[in-house]
C-alpha cells in the first residue's frame, strides 16, 4: 500500500504503535470495512524496525476448521507439512527462534481455533508478537483489544440530520478537517481528476459521509461513483445504497466489492438467535436493554438471553454502544448495519410485529411518565423524564410516522396525549400541531372517545401561538363538547385551559375568566397540575390587564404553590416569570431582578428554549426600565431569534412589539411604528386583536405627522418575513444618549465627571468607595454608549447637567 494511500487515523496509529510496544497481542476489531487491514498493516510498517525476523502476514479469510487456520498460517511461514509433527507443532517449532510480528487478518470465521493457536504460540514463542484483524475479539489471555472507531465526522446539524434537499451550511475548510470528508475528497479525485471540494458542494460530502458512518469501504465505494455523478446525486442515491456502493474493479476481495457483500459476510457468521435480535433492533433508532428485552424477546428470543447477544452483536461490531443516559447505557445500529438488517426483518415476515411492539411499549413508556409527573415527584426524577424522552425523540418521530401509515392513529393519539407536557416543556408545538392535526384526521370520528377528546384538547393548546386563538378556539369547543359527552374530567380541564387562554388573546375577557374558573375545577378533579398552573397564570394575566396588580399577583403566587405540591420547578419558573414581569411594571425592579433570574436559573437548567426566551424578554423590560439600552437591545434581539426558530409567530409578534417599546425609549419613532405595524400583522394573521401594537403605534405618532405615522406603521408589513426579521435585528445608531436612562445617582456622578473629577475624588465627595464609583461610570457608559470620560464630560454639558 503506498505510504500517501492512508489518510486519517494518525492518533490511531500512534497510540497502536505504544501498545504493540508493550503487549504480546493486539486485536483490531470492528464492522466490515471498518479499514481494520489498512490500519494493522500501517501500525506494522511503523514497528516493523522492532523485529528482526519481519512480518509474517496471514490471510485467514477462507479458514474456518482448525485445519485450515493452522495449514494457512503454514502457508505463509512457508512450514511444509509431513508426518513427522503435527501442523501445529510445526507452526511453533519454525516460530520458536524468531522475532516477529504475525499479522492474523481476518479471523471472525475461526474464532476459536484462532484462540487456540494464539495462546500456543504466546506460550511457547517468547519473540513473537501477534497483531490481529477480526469483527470480534479472540479472548485469548492478555489480548489488548482495540475497537477501530469510524473515521471523525462533521458534526450533525443543529435540530437534526440535514437532507439531501438542503444540507447544513459547511466550508471546504472546516469539513476538511475530518478524515472522513478528506478520504471521501481523496478518492473522488481519483475516480474524476479535476474534482473540488467547494462551497457549493462541501456540505453535501459531509452529510454522505455521516450518512455513511465514517465507515472508510463504504465512503470509497460512494466516492468511486464520482467518475459518473455528481457529488450530490451521490447523496440523493444513497437512499438506495446498496445499489450505489458496488467496485466492478479487483482491487477488493470478493466479500469487500459490495456493501451488501460486507454485510452479508457479517450476517452469515452470526448463529440464528443473533441474526434474529439483529433484525428485530432496526426498529430503534436507539435503545437500552430493557426496550430490547421487551421489544424483542418473543419468539424464538428468550427476553432473559438478550443481554449475551446484545454482547456478542457489539463484540462483531454490529451494535455500538450509543450514550449513557442517567446511568443506563443506550446502543444503536449503524446506518448500513439498520439497512441491511431491516431488509432481513421483511424478508422474514416480522416487520409488522416488531414495530408495533415497539410502538406499544413507547406508547406503555410515555403514560407511565405522564401519570407519574401528573403526582408528585422529585425534580430529579423529572428531569432523567425529560433526558430520556430528549434522547429517544428520534424513535418518537419514527413511531408516530409509522402509526400514521399503517392506520394506528389510537396508538398515535395516545402518545401525544402523553407527550403533552414534554412538547410544552421543549416548546415543540410545531413538531405536536403536526402530529396531531395528521393523527386526528386519520382516526374514526366518536364522540365517546376520550382519547380523541384529549387529542384535540392538546392540539388546540399547542397551535395557539401557531395558528391563533381562532383556530385554537375551535378546537377546544370540539374537545369539551365531546369530554362532556363520554364523563372525561381530563381532556374538560385542558379544552377549558385552552379556552380561556384563546378568549384572553382574543379580547374576550368575560369568557376567558369564566373558561378559567371552570379549568381550575376539572382539574382539580381530574389531578392535572399544568392545567391548573395554566389557568391561574391566565387569570393572573387578566388582572394584570385589567390593572389589578393584587389580585395578579395573588393568582400568580396561587399557581406557584400549586406547582411546588407536586414538585415541578418548570411550571414554578413560568410562575416566577410571571411576577418578576408584574413586579417590573409597579417599580420594583430589584424584586423583578430576583425573581427573573431565579426563573432563568431553572429555565437554564433544563435547556429549554421558549421559557428562556420568555425570561429573556422579562429581562429585557427590566433592563429597559433600568435604562440599560445595551442590554435590553441584547436580550430582544435573542428573543426575536428564538422566535422566528421554533415558528412560532405569537413569540415573533411579541419580541417585535418589545423591540417598538425599545425603539421608543431611544427616542426612534418611526422605526417604532414599524415593527409594532409588523406585529399587529402577525396577530391579524393568528385571527387575534393587537391593542399592545396599537398602543405602541399611538405613542409613536405623538412624534410623527400623521402621514410619516402612516408610512412608518405601513412600511414592514409588505416585505417578506425575513426581511422585516432583518431590520428589526438591524438597529441604527442612537440618535443621542439620553438623561432619562441614568438613575439619579448616576446623572450626579455624571455631573461630577463633567467637573473634571477622577474617581478618587468622586468617591471622597460621595462617601463612596473608588470601586463603586468606578461600577457606576462604567453603567454610565454602557447606557449612554459611549466610551471616555471625556465624551462623558461634553455629554453632561449638553444636558445641562451639574453646576
Amino acid at each position: 500500500m503506498p505510504a500517501d494511500d492512508f489518510i486519517g487515523r494518525e492518533r490511531d496509529v500512534t497510540d497502536l504503535c505504544r501498545i504493540v510496544g508493550g503487549t504480546r497481542m493486539v486485536t483490531l476489531t470492528g464492522t466490515g470495512g471498518m479499514g481494520k487491514t489498512r490500519l494493522a498493516l500501517r501500525v506494522a510498517e511503523r514497528v516493523l524496525p522492532r523485529f528482526a525476523g519481519g512480518l509474517r502476514f496471514v490471510d485467514l479469510s477462507e479458514a474456518a476448521s482448525p485445519a485450515q487456520v493452522v495449514r494457512a498460517v503454514a502457508r505463509s511461514l512457508g512450514v511444509l507439512e509431513n508426518g513427522d509433527k503435527p501442523p501445529v507443532e510445526a507452526v511453533v517449532a519454525a516460530l520458536r527462534p524468531q522475532r516477529v510480528l504475525l499479522l492474523l487478518d481476518t479471523c471472525e470465521r475461526a474464532v476459536g481455533p484462532l484462540a487456540d493457536l494464539c495462546r500456543s504460540l504466546l506460550t511457547s514463542c517468547p519473540g513473537v508478537q501477534i497483531l490481529a484483524t477480526s469483527r470480534q475479539p479472540l479472548r485469548v489471555p492478555g489480548e489488548s483489544v482495540w475497537r477501530v472507531p469510524p473515521l471523525s465526522l462533521p458534526p450533525p446539524p443543529a435540530g437534526g440530520r440535514a437532507s439531501a434537499a438542503s444540507p447544513y451550511p459547511v466550508t471546504p475548510e472546516q469539513a476538511l478537517r475530518f478524515e472522513a470528508v478528506r478520504l471521501f475528497t481523496a478518492r473522488a479525485q481519483a475516480a474524476r481528476p479535476g474534482l473540488e471540494i467547494t462551497a457549493a458542494n462541501a456540505a453535501d460530502i459531509a452529510e454522505i459521509c455521516r450518512m455513511l458512518d465514517g465507515v472508510p469501504l463504504a465512503i470509497e465505494l460512494a466516492a468511486a461513483r464520482a467518475r459518473v455523478l455528481s457529488v450530490q446525486q451521490i447523496l440523493r442515491r444513497l437512499d438506495d445504497r446498496f445499489l450505489l456502493l458496488v467496485t466492478a474493479g479487483n482491487e477488493l476481495p470478493p466479500r469487500q466489492r459490495t456493501l451488501r457483500a460486507v454485510l452479508e459476510w457479517s450476517h452469515d457468521l452470526l448463529t440464528h438467535p443473533e441474526q434474529v435480535l439483529l433484525r428485530r433492533l432496526t426498529v430503534f433508532g436507539t435503545w437500552n436493554l430493557e426496550q430490547a428485552e421487551t421489544v424483542c424477546g418473543h419468539d424464538g428470543i428468550d427476553p432473559g438471553d438478550v443481554l449475551e447477544l446484545v454482547s456478542s452483536l457489539i463484540d462483531k461490531s454490529l451494535i455500538v454502544l450509543d450514550t449513557e443516559v442517567d446511568g443506563t447505557a443506550h446502543y444503536r445500529l449503524p446506518d448500513s448495519v439498520r439497512a441491511y438488517a431491516a431488509e432481513r426483518l421483511a424478508a422474514a415476515g416480522e416487520e409488522e410485529t416488531a414495530w408495533r411492539r415497539c410502538l406499544d411499549a413507547l406508547v406503555a413508556s410515555a403514560e407511565d411518565m405522564a401519570a407519574a409527573g401528573s403526582g408528585r415527584l422529585a425534580w430529579e426524577e423529572r428531569l432523567r423524564h425529560l433526558r430520556r424522552l430528549d434522547h429517544q425523540r428520534e424513535d418518537t418521530a419514527r413511531l408516530l410516522e409509522w402509526a400514521l401509515e399503517q392506520g394506528r392513529a389510537e396508538e398515535g393519539l395516545r402518545l401525544c396525549v402523553a407527550l403533552r407536557p414534554y412538547w410544552f416543556v421543549r416548546g415543540l408545538f410545531t413538531d405536536g400541531s403536526h402530529y396531531l392535526r395528521r393523527l386526528l384526521a386519520v382516526a374514526p370520528p366518536s364522540s365517546l372517545d376520550p382519547v380523541r377528546a384529549r387529542a384535540l384538547a392538546v392540539h388546540a393548546e399547542l397551535c395557539l401561538d401557531i395558528e391563533g386563538a381562532g383556530a385554537a378556539a375551535a378546537l377546544a369547543r370540539s374537545a369539551l363538547g365531546m369530554a362532556q359527552a363520554c364523563g372525561d374530567t381530563a381532556a374538560e380541564a385542558i379544552a377549558l385551559s385552552a379556552l380561556a387562554d384563546a378568549a384572553l388573546r382574543a379580547g374576550e375577557t368575560g369568557a376567558c375568566e369564566e373558561h378559567a374558573r371552570r379549568a381550575l375545577d376539572a382539574s382539580g378533579a381530574a389531578g392535572d397540575h399544568l392545567s391548573a398552573v395554566a389557568a391561574l397564570g391566565t387569570l393572573g394575566r387578566l388582572a394584570r390587564r385589567s390593572g389589578n396588580a393584587a389580585a395578579a399577583e395573588a393568582y400568580l403566587t396561587r399557581s406557584a404553590e400549586v406547582a411546588e405540591e407536586v414538585g415541578d420547578r418548570w411550571c414554578t419558573a413560568r410562575c416566577l416569570n410571571g411576577l418578576g414581569v408584574l413586579a417590573t411594571q409597579l417599580g420594583d425592579l430589584e424584586g423583578a431582578r430576583r425573581r427573573l433570574d431565579e426563573a432563568l436559573r431553572i429555565f437554564a437548567e433544563m435547556d429549554v428554549a421558549p421559557e428562556t426566551a420568555r425570561s429573556t424578554a422579562a429581562l429585557g423590560y427590566l433592563d429597559l426600565a433600568r435604562g440599560d439600552i445595551s442590554g435590553a437591545r441584547r436580550r430582544f434581539s435573542g428573543c426575536l431569534r428564538a422566535g422566528v426558530a421554533s415558528g412560532r409567530r405569537g413569540a415573533v409578534a411579541r419580541s417585535m412589539e418589545a423591540l417598538a417599546e425599545l425603539a421608543l425609549a431611544e427616542e426612534q419613532p418611526e422605526r417604532a411604528a414599524s415593527l409594532a405595524g409588523v406585529a399587529a400583522q402577525l396577530y391579524t394573521a393568528l385571527g387575534q386583536p393587537a391593542p399592545h401594537a396599537t398602543r405602541l403605534y399611538d405613542a409613536a405618532r405623538q412624534d410623527l405627522t400623521s402621514d410619516a405615522a402612516e408610512k412608518s406603521w405601513r412600511a414592514w408589513r409588505m416585505l417578506p418575513r425575513e426581511q422585516a426579521v432583518e431590520r428589526a435585528l438591524d438597529f441604527p445608531t442612537p440618535r443621542r444618549a439620553l438623561p432619562s436612562l441614568l438613575t439619579p445617582r448616576e446623572k450626579e456622578i455624571a455631573a461630577l465627571v463633567g467637573e473634571g473629577m477622577s474617581n478618587r475624588q468622586i468617591a471622597e465627595h460621595l462617601t463612596i468607595s473608588q470601586a463603586t464609583a468606578a461600577r457606576h461610570i462604567a453603567n454610565i457608559f454602557r447606557k449612554l454608549l459611549i466610551t471616555s470620560r471625556t465624551q462623558l464630560a461634553e455629554w453632561a454639558g449638553r444636558h445641562g447637567i451639574g453646576g
